[in-house]
């Protein structure tokens, strides 16, 4: 017959339990050593009797001490990685909520969901949007003065421009000369006439010649002398 199905609570006899005790910690060590030879595994088992006597084991070729500080580094790093995981889930959770609360805020400045509103909560409503109104009228002003200012800029430098090129021009040295110098004397000095400089009428090299007479004319004038 079968040993019968022993039931797994504490066992309250101190020889039994100490028995059971030694035992049990042979077979834990002994598949503990098993399990390193055959899966080359790296084993540690660590022991306290309720004496407080302890015991150990560890796979061959290792050390206990370099499983212990493995051990140690293995959970630290997963207690990051934990942490950081823990605090990105955080991190989203706010910023969904805060995404949420400005969509609110947005529809209720579009005048959308007042139906929650009290009387107190729509005058602030209204005083929050008149004085966004302003800052975006005075703004609004501060650019066209800007703009404006840059208009004029602008108009400024394209009429000195136009200004030195109209003088550049050869065809209006002419014109300018008649404007530094009115009236008739300016015109002769422009096309080689008589002008007056210094009180001393100065004649260019040019002579009048008469017009000669009709021939005909003269010729019938002798004959009636003739005559």
């Amino acid at each position: 017959m079968g040993r019968g199905k022993i039931e797994i609570k504490r066992i309250e006899n101190t020889s039994s339990r100490q028995v059971t005790f030694s035992k049990r910690r042979n077979g834990l060590l002994k598949k503990a050593n098993e399990l390193a030879v055959l899966c080359d595994a790296q084993v540690g088992v660590i022991i306290f009797s309720s004496t407080g006597k302890m015991f150990e084991f560890c796979s061959p070729l290792s050390n206990l001490q370099c499983l212990i500080d493995k051990y140690q580094k293995h959970v630290s790093v997963q207690g990051e990685g934990f942490g950081a995981r823990q605090q990105l889930m955080y991190e989203m959770k706010r910023m969904e909520a805060e995404n949420d609360k400005l969509e609110v805020l947005i529809r209720q400045y579009l005048g959308k969901d007042l139906t929650s509103f009290c009387l107190n909560d729509m005058i602030q409503l209204e005083q929050q949007l008149e004085s966004s109104i302003d800052k975006v009228r005075k703004r609004k002003e501060e650019v066209l003065s800007q703009q404006l200012t840059n208009l004029r800029r602008k108009e400024n430098i394209l009429e000195d421009q136009n200004n030195y090129l109209y003088r550049m021009m050869p065809d209006n040295h002419a014109m300018v000369a008649i404007d530094q110098k009115p009236g008739p004397s300016a015109m002769m000095d422009l096309f080689g006439g008589v002008y007056q400089q210094d009180g001393v009428n100065e004649f260019p090299a040019y002579r009048l010649q008469p017009m000669q007479p009709n021939l005909q004319q003269v010729g019938f004038m002798s004959h009636d002398l003739q005559l």
